[in-house]
């Protein structure tokens, strides 16, 4: 499209600003400069010129919103011209300058950032994703005053926003001698600065498939609309693409990075208004929930390709569909996500089943322990070259990117130190607290946590304690709401039907692959993108508890609470009664329904029951919830107390002992005594020689350290 004159352009937009916004317009200069932007939304533009489209010549009016968003940059410094025409001419001060923003682009016109291209540069696009990364607020100047050292004159000059460096005068106004004649003085109180920062955008994972690589692109805002979002946001950023040359500025390149311009920002506010459900969708999902073993079916969906493990992935799907955030009346937040562990030998399908699960959220991101950036599983700020110039930069994590879906952590126990003293309050409290360089800020992370964790000694070991055999600490395991156990143990039967299931994989897939027919039981299971759907209308509903599920949950617990002869040992705690309710409103969401029914409390107290006898019994059946929060068991904190008592006797007794040590036989047979087997005495000794609490002088001989 040939370029309109500017007189007709401002002329055709100020047209449009007086029959449609004047009473903003004097609203915002009212406020300003509080307010300093005139919001047009591009329906507004559209329906205009679709009714103006002929002038009263009857020639064709060419001034329409598509060459408005083809010659953006036009279009908008002529529209805040004739604003400030306008003001002027109402006897406004002349110093009101408004900016002139469109928003409201429709979705058919957005676009992915991987799409923008050469031909898009100038325009006025719209793109959708996740903001990664943002700056500080800095100071930028948007005039600067100059001194002609030959004359003393003064000379205010426009700069550009977006480059590095600062443009002077090329002759003195005064003098008229050129730069090559003078010297221009810079004068920093008499010029004038605006606010400035810098935002990193991603795609966001709901909208990629096939698992893509999510593209970025970095967004410059200004004036009013800085500081608008956090790292984490999902935000619809509104501007002209630009481009910038690579390299420094002693480098001629051919090659240019886009950036855009920002002119407005649109933060979702809605978690899963992106999917766009049709009637048809919602019709069949409607049609799904009425069978009765849909939860069944959804199990069966996930990873199956992997036999097996039906109440691993019954957890999983519960997670998928979580509980209900809530505000309580004192104003505590509780969260709805629930946090699984998977922990196991090797070879279980650990990460296959955080790699389904991060596919089947409407909102699912995978990383492993280290941290698939700098950021890490949470959050950082660190410096990054910004325009040149070195500036802290805020950069969201997993955790934070992750927001408002599930978060999938493959090899929980080897992230970063940092990392784990921030997953206390991220996991919990559901926000990430930065105070570093200047920056103090909250981010949040309302979102469910699929970890997967390998044993240090390579197998894992029933009825022993989780935290000895993991790299975690007992704080940040308890605030799982549900650890399974994945163990290899050979059995005959179940051996040859995992063969025999891998191998009509392998076959199946060797005859996809080469265009032969097999038999297919897709029509037994959902696929993932009617699950992923189904899971995010499934998320709208908040169901509400009643009477008869109540009592069932309360009854457990109180029943779990005293199932206990031993007076010490404490079988749950309060933080599995959350996990009952959260897995409760899970099943009834999975049921699209909007009252927690008995079924979903038995649903929830199965499964928590499946738990508890995996992870949390002891050798002896007894449920000690120690065996997840604390270092050690009861049980184990008891045998360890015979043993002092036994070295500490001996010693007061026997002169020599206290120089030699005790000998590892008479304490083996006094504390037998008291009901406790050798083999678990030696592992105690074992364990408090290795914790610094008893050391050896000598063999088989033990003292206080």
């Amino acid at each position: 499209m040939d370029r309109l004159p500017d007189d007709q352009v401002k002329d055709g937009l100020r047209k449009f600003i007086e029959d449609k916004r004047m009473d903003d317009v004097n609203v915002i200069a009212d406020n300003y400069p509080d307010e300093q932007s005139l919001i047009v939304d591009y329906k507004e533009l559209l329906n205009y010129y679709m009714d103006r489209d002929i002038q009263e010549d009857g020639t064709e009016e060419k001034l329409n919103s598509s060459y408005i968003m083809s010659n953006a940059q036009q279009c908008i410094d002529l529209a805040e011209e004739a604003i400030k025409d306008i003001l002027k001419e109402h006897g406004r001060d002349e110093d009101i300058e408004l900016n002139f923003r469109i928003e409201g682009i429709p979705a058919a016109r957005r676009k992915m950032i991987r799409d923008l291209r050469a031909e898009d540069l100038g325009e006025y696009v719209s793109v959708k994703g996740l903001v990664r990364k943002s700056s500080k607020v800095r100071p930028k100047i948007d005039k600067a005053m100059y001194r002609c050292t030959a004359c003393g004159g003064y000379q205010k000059m426009d700069q550009n926003m977006y480059s590095e460096g600062l443009d002077t005068p090329l002759e003195c106004a005064d003098c008229g001698k050129s730069k090559n004649k003078t010297n221009f003085i810079l004068l920093r109180d008499q010029s004038d600065f605006d606010n400035y920062q810098t935002l990193e955008v991603q795609e966001s994972p709901e909208e990629l498939r096939g698992g893509k690589k999510p593209e970025r692109i970095r967004g410059r805002t200004k004036h009013d609309i800085v500081d608008m979002v956090s790292p984490g946001d999902r935000v619809i950023l509104n501007g002209i693409l630009k481009s910038t040359p690579r390299g420094n500025s002693r480098e001629k390149s051919r090659v240019f990075d886009m950036y855009l311009d920002v002119r407005s920002i649109e933060v979702e506010e809605h978690e899963f208004e992106e999917l766009n459900l049709t009637d048809e969708d919602k019709k069949e999902i409607r049609r799904v929930a009425r069978r009765g073993d849909v939860l069944e079916l959804i199990t069966k969906s996930i990873a199956p390709t992997l036999r097996g493990l039906l109440m691993e992935k019954r957890g999983i799907a519960l997670q998928l569909f979580s509980g209900i955030r809530k505000e309580m009346p004192d104003g505590t937040i509780t969260r709805g996500d629930v946090h699984i562990l998977l922990v196991g030998d090797p070879g279980t399908g650990k990460s296959q089943l955080l790699r389904y699960a991060s596919n089947l959220a409407p909102r699912g991101m995978f990383a492993s322990g280290k941290g698939s950036t700098g950021a890490g599983l949470t959050a950082a700020a660190k410096k990054e070259k910004v325009m040149g110039q070195q500036q802290w930069i805020l950069e969201a994590g997993t955790l934070v990117l992750a927001d408002g879906g599930v978060a999938c952590v493959d090899e929980l126990d080897k992230m970063d130190s940092k990392d784990r003293s921030a997953m206390h309050e991220a996991m919990e409290q559901q926000s990430v607290s930065i105070a570093k360089a200047g920056i103090n800020t909250t981010l949040n992370t309302r979102c469910a946590v699929l970890g997967a964790a390998n044993p240090e000694l390579g197998r894992f070991q029933i009825h022993e304690n989780l935290s000895q055999q993991i790299d975690l600490p007992p704080p940040l395991l308890s605030r799982f709401d549900l650890i399974f156990a994945l163990i290899d143990q050979p059995n005959e039967d179940d051996d040859e039907k995992i063969g025999r299931h891998i191998l009509d994989m392998h076959t199946k897939g060797g005859k996809r692959e080469r265009g032969e027919e097999y038999e297919d039981d897709t029509d037994t299971i959902l696929s993932k993108d009617f699950l992923k759907k189904y899971i995010a209308y499934a998320k709208r509903k908040k169901p509400l508890m009643q009477e008869e599920p109540y009592e069932k949950i309360l009854d457990f617990y109180v029943e779990l609470r005293n199932s206990t002869d031993s007076e010490d040992a404490i079988p749950v705690t309060a933080r599995q009664m959350e996990s009952l309710i959260r897995l409760s409103e899970a099943s009834a969401r999975a049921h699209l329904r909007d009252k927690i029914t008995e079924k979903d409390a038995e649903i929830a107290i199965t499964i928590t029951k499946y738990f508890l006898n995996e992870i949390v019994a002891t050798e002896n059946g007894v449920l000690d919830i120690d065996m997840v929060s604390s270092k050690f068991t009861q049980d184990q904190r008891t045998a360890q107390e015979v043993i002092r008592d036994v070295i500490r006797a001996k010693m007061d007794e026997v002169e020599e002992y206290q120089t030699e040590g005790v000998p590892k036989e008479t304490i083996l047979e006094l504390a037998t005594k008291r009901d406790y087997s050798e083999t678990e005495i030696e592992n105690q000794l074992d364990r408090m020689r290795s914790e610094g609490m008893v050391y050896s002088p000598s063999t088989d001989m033990y003292k206080f350290t």
